[in-house]
Formats: structure tokens, C-alpha cells, sequence
């Protein structure tokens, strides 16, 4: 039945199953608040392969290989997470594309901000008052946020294959790299988004500013890259490494050989969605318990 929806200015249709309350008005409104950066990640992610693959073609392979494998230390490999002689192929070449900043930035920057969005984001642009004040329970309002959130990552992540599959199968090493060897890569990214967007939202939901959970979360991420790299350079500190969800982002070693990739790549994105789904779980439970401050 159509129920009106007064101040909120929103136009819907509920459907009543018992007690709960089902409307299309908190998908419609949580689509919107994503939106524009959905748009924004689709172009860059839609051009960046193409570009990133049209660089590097500019540099012919042995030059690459010789930089890489004679100019720059051993020791270095264990930052690169996989051999250098590995990467100076066509196909790891390309999968440099999946640990590049376009990336792993963008990926950072949508898990961060559509997770502290969740609670936080709204109660300090005071709409999650407004949008309680419906017949809505705090579960349908969580749950929506997060598979808002994951189903668009899910489609970023398929903008980003398309264009990479597309760049390598018509772009300047057309033909000497298989296009769906970087299928799982881009799994990996996917793996990534979940996660941080998971955790993102789980502080979300225990605090009441969203500069403050951006700033922890930023914290967070900046600790777990630190760990990661002390965790490989040092010998003595290497067990540090395991306190770093980011050891399980590891798209180069999944370019590889397809039965060594697809064990990797659950490993890796068991830890990841693991702990983006644990995060959601904890966050769902503190946003339905917690008592909300009163708007100013």
C-alpha cells in the first residue's frame, strides 16, 4: 500500500509483512547519496586500462627488463610481493595496473566514504532522524546501506574488467596476453572495497561525526599499510605483516598460473569479504542498540 511520506519529501511504495516495514524510498535515497561518485569512479575506471596500457607500451619489454631486473635491487622483490621476473612479462605488466594509486585509491577512497556515510555521515547532515521518523526499523535502514554499497562496488568492479579486458584485447599487446587472466585481479579490488567499506561502517555506527570516523579510519588503513611493508623488509619484525588486512590485496599473484590463482584469490578475498561481513554484522548490532543523539 502507498504510505505518504510528509517532510521527507519522499514518494513510495511499502510493502507491510507483519511488523516490518519494506519501501523502496531507502534504496532510492542511499542510490542517490552514491550516485555521483559512482558516476565519477565509472569514467575514471573506464578510461584508466586503456591509458595506463598505451604508457607502458611506450616502454618497449626488454628496456623494462633490463631496468628491472639488473637496475634495481634484489632485496626490492619483496615489496613487489611477487619475482621480478615475473612482472617483466606482458601480463605483469599489466596487473602493475591493479596495485597503481588510479586503484588502489579510488577503491580506498569508495570503501571509506560510502562506509562512514552509514551512520555518522547522516546523523551529522541530520537525515537519519528524518528518515527514522518513518515506519522503517534501524535493520532495514543498515541492511540497505550495505547492499547499496556492495552491489555497486560489484559494478565498479565489472566497469574496471570490461576495461581492462577490453584494453588488452585491442589495445597495443593485443594478442599476447590472454584478456580473462585478469578476471581475478579484479575480484581482488572487489574483495578490497568490501572490506574496507565493512569496517568503515562498523565505526560509523559507534560514532556521531564523520570526520572522526574518516580520520580513524584513515589511521587505521596508514597503520595497516606500515605493518605490511615492515612485515617484508624486516626479518626480525616479519611477523608484524600479519597484522595488515592488505597482505590479502595481492592482484599480481593471480595473473599466474589458473590453479595457483584461484587458491590464492580465495584466501586472499576469504580474509577480505570475512572481514567486511564481520564488520558489517558488529556494526549492524551497535547501530540497532545505540541510542542516537538528539538533533541540534
Amino acid at each position: 500500500m502507498s504510505i505518504p511520506w510528509g517532510s521527507t519529501g519522499f514518494t513510495t511504495v511499502s510493502i507491510v509483512m507483519g511488523d516490518r516495514v519494506w519501501n523502496t524510498a531507502i534504496w532510492n535515497k542511499t542510490w542517490g547519496d552514491q550516485r555521483g561518485l559512482v558516476l565519477a569512479l565509472v569514467a575514471l575506471w573506464g578510461v584508466f586500462p586503456w591509458l595506463f596500457l598505451w604508457l607502458s607500451s611506450q616502454i618497449q619489454m626488454n628496456a623494462f627488463q633490463d631496468v628491472l631486473l639488473q637496475a634495481i635491487p634484489k632485496d626490492w622483490q619483496r615489496l613487489s610481493g611477487v619475482p621480478f621476473s615475473d612482472v617483466a612479462t606482458h601480463a605483469g605488466r599489466v596487473a602493475l595496473a591493479f596495485v597503481d594509486p588510479v586503484v588502489v585509491l579510488a577503491a580506498t577512497v569508495w570503501g571509506i566514504t560510502r562506509g562512514s556515510d552509514a551512520v555518522s555521515g547522516q546523523l551529522e547532515r541530520g537525515t537519519m532522524e528524518m528518515l527514522l521518523a518513518q515506519p522503517v526499523r534501524r535493520q532495514a535502514v543498515w541492511v540497505t546501506q550495505a547492499l547499496a554499497t556492495t552491489a555497486a562496488s560489484a559494478t565498479l568492479c565489472g566497469v574496471l574488467a570490461l576495461s581492462v579486458c577490453g584494453a588488452v584485447a585491442f589495445g597495443p599487446w593485443a594478442g599476447k596476453v590472454e584478456p580473462q587472466r585478469f578476471l581475478l585481479p579484479v575480484a581482488n579490488v572487489f574483495g578490497l572495497m568490501v572490506c574496507l567499506a565493512g569496517i568503515s561502517a562498523c565505526l560509523s555506527a559507534a560514532d556521531t561525526y564523520r570526520w572522526r570516523t574518516i580520520g580513524s579510519m584513515c589511521g587505521f588503513y596508514v597503520f595497516s599499510l606500515l605493518a605490511k611493508l615492515v612485515g617484508r623488509m624486516s626479518g626480525t619484525f616479519g611477523w608484524v605483516g600479519y597484522l595488515s588486512f592488505l597482505n590479502a590485496y595481492e592482484p599480481q599473484r593471480l595473473v599466474g598460473d589458473a590453479g595457483v590463482s584461484w587458491g590464492n584469490l580465495l584466501a586472499y578475498n576469504g580474509i577480505l569479504l570475512g572481514l567486511g561481513c564481520i564488520a558489517y554484522v558488529i556494526g549492524g548490532v551497535i547501530f540497532c542498540r545505540r541510542d542516537l543523539p538528539a538533533p541540534l
